[in-house]
């Protein structure tokens, strides 16, 4: 029996994990929003956590206009999270950084939006 979950073509959970789980597995190669580095393909987000649900996201009026379901329905404010966790991010060179991230997510969405908060100490790869 397979021990994971694909909830995207992008990122895979482990399946004793709920849906907020504390570790994810990143697929491909993922941009962050400055465009320039993205999070390494075959890492992992660690400490994931959520900061702010629903009405306390500064931005969600925003995430739900710019983000739509995929029937063209709108999101609602309770549906969206703002989570952080750490990850390896890359500049498609040889250079790692091990990162604290932030990224928002909505069940029908997705995970979307990823930044760099905190830039930590370069890692072996």
């Amino acid at each position: 029996m397979d021990d994971t979950i694909k909830i995207s073509e992008d990122f895979v959970l482990p399946r004793d994990l709920s849906a907020m789980a504390k570790t994810f597995f990143v697929q491909t190669e993922k941009p962050l929003c400055d465009g320039e580095f993205f999070i390494k393909k075959g890492s992992k987000v660690t400490g994931v956590k959520v900061i702010a649900a629903g009405e306390k996201i500064r931005d969600v009026q925003r995430l739900i206009e710019t983000y739509p379901l995929s029937n063209g329905a709108k999101t609602e404010a309770q549906d969206w999270y703002k989570c952080r966790g750490t990850a390896i991010v890359t500049d498609g060179t040889t250079t790692f950084v091990n990162c604290e991230i932030h990224w928002y997510q909505c069940a029908n969405v997705g995970k979307i939006e990823f930044k760099v908060k905190v830039w930590g100490d370069k890692v072996e790869s």
